[in-house]
């Protein structure tokens, strides 16, 4: 039987380099890889080839990193989760708009954060502007959304199945 044993490891920690090299059996040209007898691996490397010999080769394991695996599934959780919350748009935040004048508001906070271009203000204060322009606006972007809106559309979904 032969081991492969990496030659950088001997030629910076074995003193017998050349005794070693000589009985070495060289499986690749480039010289990366050796090739020992077993029992000659055993005088060089005792404690090695004690490890390697054992039938029971366990290790006990008193903890666990989760932080990795955690990690994935945060990563898919957030894939999950739909634009809509984790992006709202304009429209998201006028849903909630009973008044003109709360959609004027949020439209200009809007603007002033850069959330909005000032084509999409003005297009959305126009169509706000209109008699029954705000009521018509939500009912197009898929009706209001009273509290518990996304309680009501997402978790009790999710929890169901």
């Amino acid at each position: 039987m032969y081991l492969l044993v990496d030659v950088k490891y001997l030629t910076e920690n074995n003193k017998e380099d050349k005794k070693s090299f000589k009985k070495a059996k060289i499986k690749e040209k480039k010289g990366l890889n050796v090739a020992y007898d077993k029992n000659e691996l055993g005088e060089f490397f005792p404690h090695l080839m004690k490890e390697l010999s054992k039938k029971n080769q366990s290790m006990k394991i008193n903890s666990v990193n989760y932080k990795i695996e955690q990690k994935d599934e945060d990563k898919n959780q957030i894939e999950s989760i739909p634009n809509e919350l984790i992006n709202p748009g304009a429209i998201d935040f006028i849903r909630r708009c009973t008044k003109n004048e709360e959609a004027f508001e949020i439209l200009d906070y809007l603007l002033k954060r850069s959330k909005l271009t000032l084509e999409e203000y003005n297009m959305y204060k126009k169509q706000i502007m209109k008699e029954g322009g705000l009521k018509e606006l939500i009912e197009k972007s898929g009706g209001p959304k009273n509290p518990g809106y996304y309680i009501n559309k997402y978790y009790k979904k999710d929890n169901e199945d």
